[in-house]
């Protein structure tokens, strides 16, 4: 959120006049961001997302071609899905597909059938329904911020790595600045885009954000064997054939072994990455992850028993995987609210002070939305690339509880 917010504002910013200063206390995508599935999905109950997702999708899957930049873009189709024993999840899905449909996603109901066809192999039951996105697909997470970062720069903004923010500076209600480990810093306007490190430093100068923080547990699995292969430009679209008429690198990639799927009979999602040459797999549901108190002492352990969950999880579904090895897991950080959805925006009781936390395990797909709304609300313009009332962040007021949902964003 930090780079995408710095490369829309850089971008109508005279850099001498109105500076645009980036601060990261260790280094880029050392938080979320690095360690998100980075899946592109635009499956959505709320039109206020999927707009979002939809705009956001646009803009990855052209970045490379038009900046030469490559971050891992890989269109692999996006497949959510749901079994026959949960008819109400089957209804929501059918909606969800409707509403889609009338914004402009290319998004289809697929029946049992056509999904083994699409995914050879896949186990599914007779009864099931899945809501297929041909333009999904997924990016490099890491690198990813990295170009957005480096845009952001030749755009004219300034990024101070390895500077930690210490408090955020208020003179009375309005705030004036952040003090850094560096030094003090005045500015105009201070976007917190924290994630993780969000409520206590909020909290400090007396905005009490109800947020929470979890650490979802994630499993790879490495990619069949016969995906191990670099991807062919073969299924690449017109706007991607660029990068090779103008002669730019393009990373390889191994081949995707099916799309990603978001499972919602069996509860767990999976994405074969291609710049990383594995397949993750991690809860659709974040309702049992640990909370954490503190980010910066994050517990890296990954569990015997959810390893071995995600591998019967995947192998159910997908028997290609049964005898392929596991390469590692990881943990990631999710940053929630009590109804899965951020808090963008400037809180009533403050001037001079953007908030931009709390996505609930779903923002990444989000960001250049996001960018470009808060660079709106920055410049005083009405804010078009996103609902700003839905994610007011006064929304909360009055409730005594941070419970979350764990809705995922669906």
């Amino acid at each position: 959120m930090g780079v995408a917010i710095a490369l829309h504002l850089a971008r109508r910013c005279h850099p001498l006049d109105e500076p645009v200063v980036l601060l990261e206390k260790s280094r880029l995508a050392a938080g979320s961001s690095g360690r998100s599935g980075a899946i592109l999905r635009q499956h959505y109950s709320d039109r206020e997302l999927a707009s979002m997702a939809r705009d956001s999708l646009r803009v990855y899957a052209n970045l490379e071609a038009r900046t030469g930049r490559t971050i891992g873009f890989q269109r692999t189709g996006v497949i959510t899905l749901a079994g026959p024993e949960r008819p109400e999840m089957i209804a929501l899905v059918e909606r969800n597909i409707a509403m889609q449909q009338s914004i402009g996603i290319d998004t289809r109901l697929i029946e049992a059938r056509e999904m083994r066809a699409l995914v050879p192999g896949l186990v599914v039951a007779d009864g099931s329904i899945g809501a297929y996105e041909p333009d999904g697909g997924g990016v490099d997470p890491i690198r990813t911020v990295e170009v957005f970062a480096a845009l952001a720069r030749e755009a004219g903004a300034v990024t101070r790595i390895g500077v930690k923010v210490t408090r955020i500076v208020t003179d009375g209600t309005r705030v004036i600045g952040v003090d850094t480990d560096g030094g003090r810093i005045l500015a105009d306007d201070v976007v917190v885009a924290t994630g993780p490190w969000s409520r206590p430093l909020l909290a400090a100068i007396g905005f009490d954000a109800p947020l929470s923080v979890v650490r979802p547990e994630q499993h790879f699995q490495a990619l069949p064997n016969d995906s191990r292969a670099v991807a062919s430009d073969a299924d690449a679209r017109v706007e991607d054939s660029a990068l090779d008429r103008f002669g730019l690198s393009r990373d390889a990639l191994a081949a995707a072994a099916h799309p990603v799927i978001l499972d919602l009979e069996r509860g767990f999602y999976t994405r074969c990455e291609g710049h990383a040459g594995r397949t993750r797999v991690g809860r659709m549901d974040y309702s049992h992850d640990d909370p954490i108190s503190d980010p910066d002492a994050l517990d890296e352990s990954v569990s015997t028993d959810f390893r071995r969950w995600a591998r019967e999880q995947l192998t159910a579904r997908l028997p290609i995987y049964t005898d392929e090895p596991s390469v590692g897991a990881q943990v990631g950080l999710y940053t929630l609210t009590p109804d899965a959805q951020a808090l963008i925006g400037r809180p009533r009781a403050f001037t001079g002070l953007v908030v931009v936390t709390g996505f609930s395990g779903h923002g990444f797909k989000l960001a250049p939305s996001v960018g470009e709304g808060v660079a709106q609300m920055l410049l005083g313009e009405t804010v078009s690339a996103f609902d700003a009332e839905f994610f007011a962040p006064d929304r909360f007021a009055g409730r005594t509880s941070a419970s979350t949902s764990g809705a995922f964003g669906l």
